[in-house]
C-alpha cells in the first residue's frame, strides 16, 4: 500500500512536469486530482480493512483488481492506445505473482487483458465519448493488443516462475537453517556434556571457542581466558604452535602444568590437532585437555611403591643376615661383661658396644618400616581418642620433659579411616621431634579443624612447638630418608611419617622459623560415609566433651 502511494505520487509529478515543460501530454488537472484522490481514498480503505483483520487473501485480490482499474483509468487519461503508462500493468502483474505465484500472475494478466482490450475497442469504435486515434489502423490496433496480451502473460509466467523458485529457495533455506540450528544445538549439547576441555584457536593463537568443561577444569570463562591465555597456557600453546608440521601427520599428545584460577597447580594431558574445513584447508587448531593431576600422582605413587617393594625385599634379606650375627655379638658381649673382671674403662667400652649394637638394630628396624610396604588395614577411627592415647603414652615416656606443656584441642567427633597403629606412630614421631626441639621450658599445641581441598573433605591437625626451629635450607629435605641434623638420629622418623600419611591418601607440610618453633600440618581424609564417623565415635563411648 505504501509503495502504491509513492509510485502514484512519482508518476503524477512526472506527468505534470513533462506536460507543462514539454507539452507532451494534454491531461486536465482536475482529472489528475480525481485520480490522486481516488488512490489515496482506496489506500485509506485498504488500511481500514487491514486494521479490522479482513481476510488477507481477499484484501490482496481486491487491491490487485483495484490497481488494474486505476492503471486503466490512468492509461485512459493519458491517451489510451497512445499512452506510455500501459507498462504499469506489468508492475501490477509482477506484484500479483509475488503474492500468489503463478496463479496470481495469470489472474492479473487475464484481468489486465480484458480491461486493456476493452479500452482499445471502446477507443477504436469511438464509444463512450472516446476519440479514435488517427495513428493506428484496425490491424495495428489488433497487433498492438496481441503484443500487449502476450507480454502480460509472459510477465505473469516469468514472474510466477521466479516467485515459485524464490518460495522454494526460501523454504529450503528455512529447512537447512532449521537443520543447521539443530546441528548447532547438538554440537553445543556435545560440547557442554563432554568431560574434556575443548578449545579452538586460529593460526594466530586467538581463542575462538571454549566449552564448559574447559571452564570447569581451569576456573576461567571465555572472556577471561582470552585475556590471560598466555599466562595460563603460555608454555603449552608454544609447544602446540611449535609442532604444527607434526600435526599434519596426526594429532600430537603431551602434558603441561597450569595454575588454575584458585592458584592450585594442575597437570593437564593435551591432544592437539589441526582444524580443517571441507576443502582440507587448515583454519586453526583444536586442543582437548583433561586434568590428570590425580592420575600422575597415582602413577608416581605406584612407581615409588614398586621401588620400595623391591628395596624392601632386598632390605629384609640383608637385615636378616645382619641381625643374626648382631644378636650373637650383643649376647656375647653381655655374657663377657658379666663374667669377666673388667676395669671401669673396659666396662665403659663394653657399654658403648652394647649401646651401638642396640642403635644399629634400631636403624635396621626403622629402615625396614620405611622400605618394606606394610598391609594397611583401615577402619573407622576417632581422631580425638587416638591423639589422647598417644599424648598419654608420650607423657609417660623418657622423651617427655616436665617443663613442656602439651595443649590439645582436637574434636572427638572427627572421624577418619586408617590403621590405628600407624596413625599413632605418626603422632608419636611428631611429638618426639617437637620435644627434642624444645630447650628448657616450652609448649606443644595440637589442634584440629575441617578443611575442603578440591572438593575433598579433610581433617587438618597441626602440631606446633616453641622449639629452636628448622633452618630454611633444610625444609625441602626433612622428609627425605636418612636426612637428619641430630648426632644420634637415623634420619628415618619423618620419612616414615611421610610414607604413612601418603598411604592414607593424606598430606603433610611444615612451616618453621629459627628460634620461634615449627608447625607440622597433617591432613587426613574424613570418613566416606557418615555411618563410619558414627561408628568411629562409638568405639570410644563415654566421651561427652567435644574437645580433649
Amino acid at each position: 500500500m505504501t509503495s502504491r502511494v509513492v509510485l502514484v505520487v512519482f508518476l503524477l509529478s512526472s506527468l505534470l512536469f513533462f506536460q507543462y515543460r514539454y507539452h507532451i501530454f494534454a491531461v486536465q488537472l482536475a482529472h489528475l486530482s480525481y485520480f490522486a484522490g481516488t488512490v489515496f481514498g482506496l489506500t485509506a480503505l485498504y488500511w481500514y480493512f487491514l486494521r479490522w483483520q479482513l481476510s488477507s487473501t481477499l484484501l490482496a485480490y481486491l487491491q490487485i483488481s483495484g490497481d488494474i482499474l486505476l492503471t486503466t483509468w490512468l492509461v485512459t487519461l493519458t491517451g489510451g492506445i497512445d499512452s506510455s503508462f500501459s507498462i504499469i500493468y506489468h508492475i501490477t502483474i509482477i506484484s500479483a505473482s509475488i503474492l500468489f505465484a503463478r496463479r496470481g500472475g495469470y489472474y492479473a494478466a487475464s484481468l489486465t487483458s480484458i480491461f486493456y482490450g476493452g479500452l482499445l475497442d471502446i477507443q477504436y469504435y469511438n464509444a463512450l465519448g472516446f476519440s479514435r486515434s488517427s495513428n493506428y489502423s484496425a490491424g495495428q490496433v489488433l497487433f498492438l493488443l496481441f503484443v500487449n496480451i502476450v507480454s502480460f502473460y509472459a510477465v505473469a509466467f516469468l514472474s510466477g516462475y521466479l516467485s515459485e523458485r524464490l518460495r522454494r529457495t526460501r523454504q529450503e533455506l528455512q529447512e537447512k537453517s532449521s537443520d543447521f540450528e539443530d546441528l548447532r544445538a547438538l554440537q553445543n549439547h556435545i560440547l557442554r556434556s563432554v568431560g574434556s576441555g575443548i578449545v579452538t584457536m586460529d593460526m594466530q593463537g586467538r581463542i575462538t571457542s571454549w566449552n564448559n568443561a574447559a571452564e570447569t577444569i581451569t576456573g576461567y570463562k571465555l572472556d577471561e581466558i582470552r585475556e590471560k591465555w598466555n599466562a595460563v597456557f603460555g608454555e603449552s600453546f608454544k609447544k602446540v604452535f611449535g609442532h604444527t608440521e607434526d600435526m599434519r601427520a596426526g594429532p600430537i599428545r603431551f602434558e603441561g602444568t597450569i595454575v588454575k584460577r584458585n592458584d592450585v597447580p594442575a597437570i593437564l594431558g593435551f591432544t592437539a590437532s589441526l582444524l580443517k574445513d571441507e576443502q582440507e584447508q587448515v583454519g586453526g587448531i583444536i586442543l582437548t585437555f583433561q586434568d590428570i593431576t590425580r592420575l600422575v600422582h597415582m602413577e608416581d605413587r605406584l612407581r615409588r611403591q614398586e621401588r620400595l617393594a623391591l628395596v624392601g625385599s632386598l632390605a629384609a634379606g640383608i637385615a636378616h643376615e645382619i641381625r643374626n650375627p648382631l644378636a650373637s655379638l650383643s649376647g656375647s658381649i653381655q655374657m663377657l661383661r658379666e663374667e669377666l673382671m673388667l676395669s671401669d674403662d673396659n666396662k665403659n667400652l663394653m657399654d658403648i658396644v652394647l649401646r651401638e649394637t642396640d642403635r644399629l638394630n634400631t636403624i635396621i628396624t626403622e629402615f625396614l618400616d620405611y622400605a618394606r610396604p606394610k598391609t594397611t588395614t583401615k577402619v573407622p577411627l576417632s581422631l580425638g581418642s587416638l591423639v589422647q592415647e598417644t599424648v598419654a603414652l608420650f607423657k609417660n615416656s623418657k622423651e617427655y620433659q616436665v617443663a613442656i606443656d602439651v595443649d590439645v584441642h582436637v574434636e572427638y567427633d572427627a572421624g577418619i579411616q586408617g590403621d590405628p597403629s600407624r596413625i599413632r606412630q605418626v603422632f608419636w614421631n611428631l611429638l618426639n621431634n617437637a620435644a627434642q626441639a624444645i630447650r628448657g621450658h616450652g609448649r606443644i599445641t595440637i589442634a584440629s579443624r575441617e578443611e575442603s581441598i578440591n572438593d575433598q573433605e579433610y581433617i587438618s591437625v597441626t602440631i606446633a612447638d616453641t622449639g629452636i626451629g628448622i633452618a630454611p635450607e633444610n625444609l625441602a629435605t626433612i622428609f627425605a630418608p636418612f636426612f637428619t641434623t641430630k648426632s644420634d638420629g637415623t634420619g628415618l622418623g619423618l620419612a616414615i611419617v611421610y610414607r604413612i600419611v601418603e598411604d592414607h591418601n593424606g598430606m603433610i607440610d611444615v612451616q618453621s622459623m629459627l628460634g620461634r618453633g615449627t608447625t607440622f600440618t597433617l591432613r587426613l581424609p574424613v570418613c566416606d560415609q557418615s555411618t563410619d564417623a558414627q561408628q568411629a565415635i562409638a568405639l570410644f563411648p563415654g566421651k561427652e566433651k567435644k574437645y580433649l
